[in-house]
């Protein structure tokens, strides 16, 4: 994104949710090279120091980093209320915070269940419902983005819990639209396929475990089998997600990117491969 480009000169205020690492981080770090005030919450406050560090280091106006766990709704109250009174009503809320468990069937964990539907779905609402407060009582303009995955539309065994919530995101972003047409408040989302991140840390990364489960995908027909397996390791770096937001977010007032699609290509085969 061109930071001399009419579209992004402007400074903005953006609140990004699940920011101390990966995706978030990154979002933060590509609205920072704008100028722009950024506001960044997460659960994990001793990573969150770090990421305020480099965002104020890559350029942004002004930053807030607090706790943020977007499950609770005083937490989102907290935070709204020492970003609000430190940067200002922010016209860009990306919700991006999300939470996801490789489970079998008969190993579901049913507290996981609630973890990931309330972070996934119940969260987003929490936090849109309040940044749309101020903004909309200013009549003011301002972007909600969604971040939301390709489990939403093609249902994955082993994380059921997962693609629900997200496919109930997108539908809940959906009706936001309709309801917050005129006002000049645009809705995004943002379907993400695979993508590198911290979102699975506490998966099991051995290398065995991760060869486990895309075979698992294997015989349902699933993309992610395709891209993850170990002859392609196909994944979005988190700049490709950040720098896509960006565009959705500075786009004319006039032109609305509802809904992306965000996939990594397949690596370009051999000539040996071809051959066979």
């Amino acid at each position: 994104m061109d930071a001399d480009d009419p579209m992004t000169r402007e400074t903005r205020t953006a609140i990004i949710t699940g920011a101390s690492s990966g995706l978030g981080a990154a979002i933060a770090l590509e609205m920072a090279a704008l100028g722009w005030r950024i506001a960044i919450g997460a659960r994990r406050v001793d990573r969150l120091a770090e990421t305020a560090e480099k965002v104020s280091e890559e350029g942004a106006a002004e930053v807030y980093a607090g706790p943020l766990d977007v499950t609770d709704v005083d937490s989102v109250e907290r935070f709204f209320g020492a970003s609000e009174g430190r940067l200002g009503t922010a016209d860009v809320i990306v919700n991006n915070a999300g939470a996801s468990r490789f489970q079998a069937l008969a190993e579901t964990d049913p507290a996981w269940l609630r973890t990931e539907v309330e972070t996934n779905l119940i969260g987003p609402m929490l936090v849109t419902h309040r940044a749309l407060r101020p903004l909309l009582a200013a009549e003011a303009v301002g972007d909600v983005v969604m971040v939301s995955s390709d489990a939403s539309q093609h249902p994955r065994p082993g994380q059921l819990a997962y693609g629900a919530s997200k496919a109930g995101l997108e539908n809940y972003a959906s009706g936001l639209a309709l309801a917050l047409e005129g006002t000049g408040v645009r809705v995004v989302k943002l379907r993400l396929g695979p993508a590198v991140s911290e979102f699975g840390l506490d998966w099991d990364l051995a290398p065995e475990a991760i060869e486990g489960r895309t075979d698992y995908w294997v015989p349902f027909g699933l993309r992610d089998a395709r891209m993850m397996s170990k002859n392609n390791m196909s994944q979005l770096m988190p700049v490709d997600v950040a720098r896509t937001i960006v565009d959705a977010v500075t786009q004319p007032r006039h032109v609305l990117l509802d809904t992306i699609e965000l996939q990594p290509t397949v690596p370009k085969t051999s000539k040996e491969r071809e051959r066979n």
